[in-house]
């Protein structure tokens, strides 16, 4: 398994002008595409790099998601040469990818740096905070409507509900009557779930470049320092909204006791998180930002949450087809451990809102 791991890297490799293969390392952390860390003894120096085997049926237009990449990767080291982004390589064929029959392959340097699957330590989550805060400053100036959708309707939270809502009623595998009061939850909080669409519409906050996967775990960090270094996982930037990076970052890191957690009563937003993650992005956004888009980033983080807890709904009533489930009502559970974290930032929300306020103008 392992020889034939290495031959096919040294092979792909190979068609981007790389040589000298002597270790292959598979890295498991993500859960979309196949990652390796491939090293290489060229000119008695050892240079590595990572491998990664695009997942096509999540990107079903992988081109589009290396079109975007590289755009902002060039618009970052033009404008922004001292921030560190990563260095994607041509292939032979001119591109930054190449197409093996129905695998689509992408490599660049790989960068020395440790990685956080989670963390509740201030100092990582406000570093955290600071990279993607950094991110959506350098991409201030850069036109978003050059950008590809790479996952239509990620982020439509609007489309979201209305999905919910007629999955619900059609009810096709006969499972609403065992997520009714999760559905009416949910459905309950539609007004608040679509704050940001109704900004947006009314041409209140700003269509921005945005990662759209805030979480720890895309932030490479200086293994001494705890220094965040760069953002990785760029697959999913799009044009999209500045609570939709602020929100789900909180949603994702501020679960007190983790997303997988079946201990419903005792999922709660951690406060000392929520703070942490807003002092370092806001750091770097706080002069970008409109006096909306300050006003709207607490609220953001329920509107993602709810908007996921939709999504995780919709999917069990329909049969798993896109999260994917071990059991019968892993998604189901997964929405009831969102659900009780969008019911702790609801009753937390003026204390959200004054912790932004502090940080921003201490009002």
């Amino acid at each position: 398994m392992i020889e034939s791991l290495f031959n096919e890297i040294d092979r792909i490799s190979r068609e981007f002008n790389l040589s000298g293969l002597v270790n292959v390392s598979e890295i498991n952390q993500g859960k979309v595409n196949h990652t390796c860390r491939a090293d290489f003894l060229i000119d008695g120096w050892m240079n590595s790099y990572i491998v990664q085997k695009v997942n096509t049926y999540v990107f079903r237009k992988p081109w589009d998601v290396m079109h975007n990449i590289a755009l902002i990767t060039q618009f970052m080291a033009e404008h922004h040469p001292d921030i560190k982004s990563l260095r994607y390589i041509n292939a032979r064929n001119g591109k930054n990818y190449f197409e093996d029959g129905p695998a689509f392959w992408r490599m660049y340097k790989y960068v020395d740096s440790v990685t956080y699957n989670s963390s509740k330590d201030p100092v990582i989550v406000c570093n955290a905070g600071k990279a993607f805060g950094r991110f959506q400053k350098a991409l201030a100036d850069f036109d978003a409507s050059l950008l590809r959708y790479t996952i239509p309707d990620f982020h439509n939270t609007t489309k979201r509900f209305a999905d919910l809502e007629a999955d619900y009623s059609s009810d096709p595998l006969w499972r609403a009557s065992s997520c009714s009061d999760e559905v009416s939850y949910v459905m309950s909080m539609k007004d608040k779930a679509l704050v940001l669409d109704r900004l947006y519409a009314a041409g209140r906050i700003p269509l921005r470049v945005t990662h759209n996967d805030t979480k720890i775990n895309n932030v490479l960090f200086d293994p001494d320092t705890r220094k965040d270094v760069c953002v990785v996982d760029l697959d999913t930037v799009m044009p999209g909204l500045a609570g939709h990076d602020f929100g789900d970052a909180v949603r994702s890191a501020g679960n007190s006791k983790g997303s997988a957690s079946l201990e419903f009563d005792k999922v709660e937003l951690n406060m000392d998180v929520y703070k942490a993650f807003a002092e370092g992005f806001l750091s770097y956004t706080k002069p970008l930002f409109t006096e909306d888009e300050i006003n709207s980033l607490a609220d953001s983080c329920l509107v993602m949450t709810l908007e996921l807890a939709s999504r995780y709904l919709d999917d069990y009533l329909t049969g798993d087809k896109y999260f994917s489930a071990k059991y019968k009502t892993q998604n189901l559970d997964r929405a009831r451990n969102l659900i009780a974290l969008a019911k702790s930032m609801d009753s937390h929300m003026d204390q959200m809102h004054a912790i932004v306020d502090e940080i921003v103008i201490g009002r």
